[in-house]
């Protein structure tokens, strides 16, 4: 006899998770077997039972949930997505660029790409005495 294979259907969840001493939000997606179950996870890599995923912080939101404790966050599924692209297309909606620059969220960019470390690069324009854009690099 053949083994029988089960495939999961997993689905992509849009959440919000809000921390409750300050108000302060993070928007992301997450890939989950059940969108009804909380299974744990409120952001940026973060399980409220796994201390090591926050306890190392290198994310304003893991500083957050560092300094005001697990307790303080609660997370709620904007929506329920089939497939990867759908739910980042709706967190890309989201998250924009002014999203980000506002002082009420952890989030620090824009979505649409998934994962929340820090970008090691930013772009650097150079520009001569008068003014005039001489050059685009990476840092």
């Amino acid at each position: 006899m053949g083994e029988i294979l089960i495939i999961k259907n997993m689905k992509y969840i849009v959440y919000i998770t809000i921390c409750t001493a300050n108000g302060k939000c993070y928007i992301g997606v997450h890939k989950t077997e059940n969108p009804n179950t909380f299974d744990g996870y409120i952001g940026c890599g973060v399980y409220i039972d796994t201390p090591s995923s926050y306890k190392k912080s290198k994310t304003p939101f893991q500083f957050a949930v560092n300094k005001y404790g697990v307790d303080k966050f609660r997370r709620i599924t904007l929506g329920v997505f089939n497939t990867k692209k759908e739910a980042f297309d709706v967190e890309k909606i989201l998250v924009t660029e002014e999203f980000v620059k506002r002082s009420d969220n952890y989030n620090f960019k824009v979505g649409g790409e998934g994962g929340c470390a820090p970008q090691r690069y930013v772009n650097i324009y150079m520009y001569d005495l008068d003014g005039n854009f001489v050059k685009k690099y990476l840092s």
